[in-house]
């Protein structure tokens, strides 16, 4: 006999146990799906003291198991398999939770190490993406190089083309669908109201716009603070763009101009929702 449990599931993981008193399931792989797409998998390894008081095995019966759900997905439908078994572990009882309740947990939906590293075996997103995503979420910015071959482009056309490659970036950052709007010939006092519109337009997405110009430009970002850490003594890191760099920046990371920088225009590529 196999019994478990799920005990939390949000749009990024799911926690729950397994067990069985005829054999050890650790180190065991557990499947999440939805309806029969496989949305995440994880290892059983985690120690439960709670259980081990309660004689469930070893305590070594634990998952927490990273997810990617699309927008449209429905969690309560969720449900845990057992590798190469027929064992299906349903919800037992559910019920939508407010938003503000799990926030933080969905902003962080798909852009933890441990989602996109998933993502990535499963060819969800490439290599470059991976790695562009992974220091947006540890750093809040991220500087990616752009082909030489722009450099040869008229204004309009390089900008355009730079456009194509942070929406590109920026969708896998939503993951949902999206459209993105060119802004050009802004200063640095258009980036708080930008945050406060992404804010308003993508409330469970971090704020994550696309910077650029033809001229290299610079911002002084605090790397981390995005991710609401106690306030220390500001030590902001200079991060370029423009010419050959593109920066994606998390406006969440209190941007500021370097000490002796001028307010160069510069061309903002911003999420905003598809058309009907």
């Amino acid at each position: 006999m196999i019994q478990g449990h799920i005990d939390f599931v949000s749009r990024s993981r799911v926690e729950g146990w397994i067990s069985s008193p005829h054999w050890p399931l650790r180190g065991a792989r557990v499947l999440a799906f939805l309806d029969e797409t496989c949305v995440g998998g994880g290892v059983v390894d985690l120690f439960r003291q709670d259980l081990a008081d309660a004689g469930v095995g070893d305590g070594f019966v634990g998952f927490r198991i990273p997810v990617a759900l699309e927008p449209w997905h429905d969690t309560r439908l969720l449900d845990i398999r057992l590798e190469g078994s027929a064992f299906l572990l349903k919800q037992r009882r559910v019920c939508l939770a407010p938003r503000e309740s799990v926030g933080e947990d969905r902003r962080r939906q798909g852009r933890d190490p441990e989602s996109l590293s998933w993502m990535l075996a499963r060819g969800w997103i490439t290599q470059p993406q991976h790695d562009a995503l992974r220091l947006l979420s540890l750093l809040g910015a991220h500087t990616q190089l752009l082909p030489p071959a722009l450099s040869h482009l008229e204004p309009r056309r390089r900008c355009d083309e730079v456009a194509m490659i942070a929406a590109g970036l920026l969708e896998v950052h939503l993951l949902q669908p999206m459209a993105l709007e060119i802004r050009e010939d802004l200063g640095f006092e258009a980036l708080a109201p930008l945050r406060e519109e992404l804010r308003e337009t993508f409330p469970a997405v971090p704020p994550v716009i696309g910077l650029w110009a033809t001229r290299r430009g610079a911002l002084g970002v605090e790397e981390g603070a995005h991710q609401g850490g106690p306030a220390g003594a500001s030590n902001p890191i200079e991060h370029g763009f423009g010419d050959r760099e593109l920066l994606l920046l998390n406006l969440d990371t209190q941007p500021s101009l370097p000490r002796g920088a001028g307010t160069d225009r510069f061309t903002a590529f911003v999420p905003c929702r598809p058309e009907a």
